[in-house]
């Protein structure tokens, strides 16, 4: 090899390694993870899917309002052969109030969906409306997930990242 091509050489693996390095650090989140909604969900006989933030957006633009809530969305499915759960509360650092009361009862082989088209028909509309949030933590931007746990009379606590929704349609 000449001496050219041994620098070029060192000079290509000195930029890669640093790169590797650099762009190490460039995340939002401190672990890693799957951002898909619900995908923090371990999988039983009690489940949430499609779990998401939905923020008070700037009418027009794509920016958070600052000081006020928004809705948040998911799904709970109850796989369970007989007898229903419930969805008592729903706890996250994310909101001002961090335990949200819902009271929910989910039946036996059934979904419910939260502010989404539901399976189940739970009142005349056939969809439980989105969980209302109060001020969400203004550190909190879209893209990033939230820590919440949801709490069951007779099932396991369900404790997932849920993730903020970018720039969804605002309700009219």
């Amino acid at each position: 090899m000449r001496p050219s091509s041994r620098r070029l050489t060192g000079i290509v693996l000195s930029l890669c390694a640093f790169s590797i390095v650099t762009l190490t650090g460039c995340s939002d989140t401190s672990r890693p993870g799957s951002s898909n909604r619900g995908s923090g969900s371990a999988p039983g006989a009690v489940t949430i899917e499609n779990a998401f933030i939905v923020p008070t957006f700037v009418p027009g633009h794509c920016a958070i309002q600052q000081g006020t809530g928004g809705r948040l969305r998911f799904t709970v499915s109850n796989a369970r052969p007989a007898g229903q759960v419930r969805l008592d509360s729903i706890y996250t650092e994310a909101v001002a109030d961090s335990n949200i009361l819902v009271g929910v009862d989910i039946p036996a082989k059934s979904s419910i969906g939260f502010g989404q088209p539901s399976a189940a028909q739970v009142d005349q509309a056939g969809a439980v409306p989105a969980v209302r949030l109060d001020v969400i933590d203004p550190g909190l931007r879209p893209g990033m997930s939230a820590d919440m746990t949801f709490r069951f009379d007779q099932a396991d606590d369900v404790t997932m990242a849920v993730p903020v929704e970018a720039c969804p349609t605002q309700d009219r």
